[in-house]
Parts: C-alpha cells; structure tokens; sequence
C-alpha cells in the first residue's frame, strides 16, 4: 500500500489594505500585513451559514491606524483574553457586537480574534497580549 498524504497547511491571506470578506473565505487564516490598518468588512450570517469560520492575525505592527473588522448586524458575541494582568479588566466581551478593532499601538504581532458562525451569531473568541490591545463595539 502506498503512502497517502494530506493537505496539512492552513488557508492564509495577506491583507494590506481594505477587505471585504466573502463566504467562500470560511476557513483562512487573514494575516494583517500593513502599518497603515484598513476596514474589513465581513459577510452577512445569511451569506457565511452555519459552520463558516476564519481567523485574523496581527502580522505587522501598526504605524498609523487601527485595523477595524465589521459585521452588518449586531450578531457578534464573545471575548477576547487580555494576557497582560489587569485586575480591573478581564478583557472586552460583547452580546450584540458589529465591530472588533485591532488597536494601534497596543497590537502585539500574534495578536488573533476567531470568528465561527452558527448561520444566526458570530461567536469571536481572540487573545491579546496587551491590554486594550483588541476592543470589541
């Protein structure tokens, strides 16, 4: 019997500037690549359906601006873990959210927030090295 191998890599785009996400990007891994941060602007539920996820990953450290991702509705819930300690702050979390904003100037390259739609909710979960390093509205 011969040998069988399999497609072990993941799915990674460079962004260096504004994106609008489409359903057929479920599964990438988005790397933000641009000192200058940009918009991403994500599909509707209806469009991703059920099962539709992907991954943003801070890659390049910010000179002028945030990177900002934006859903069209108020369907974004979960939390991002702030590994600085703060004991005020256990980190932003959010019910009814539409944006998560990649902070310049508190980014830490490897810095992530991933997104997993159940066709009704996008459920975000991320981890920071900083705190306020990702906020979520």
């Amino acid at each position: 019997m011969g040998r069988v191998f399999f497609n072990t890599r993941k799915n990674v785009h460079s962004l260096t500037g504004a994106y609008t996400v489409l359903a057929s990007d479920s599964n990438k891994e988005f790397i933000l690549n641009a000192a200058a941060g940009a918009a991403i602007t994500l599909p509707s539920v209806a469009n991703m359906g059920e099962g539709w996820n992907c991954r943003f990953i801070v890659g390049t450290a910010f000179a002028t601006t945030d990177w900002v991702v934006t859903a069209t509705a108020a369907v974004m819930k979960g939390g991002i873990n702030e590994l600085e300690v703060d004991t005020s702050d256990d980190g932003p979390s959010t019910v009814g959210g539409t944006t998560i904003t990649f902070e310049l100037g508190a980014e830490t390259l490897g810095d992530y927030v991933e997104l997993m739609c159940d066709g009704t909710n996008i459920f975000i979960n991320g981890q920071t090295k900083l705190d306020g390093g990702i906020s979520l509205a």
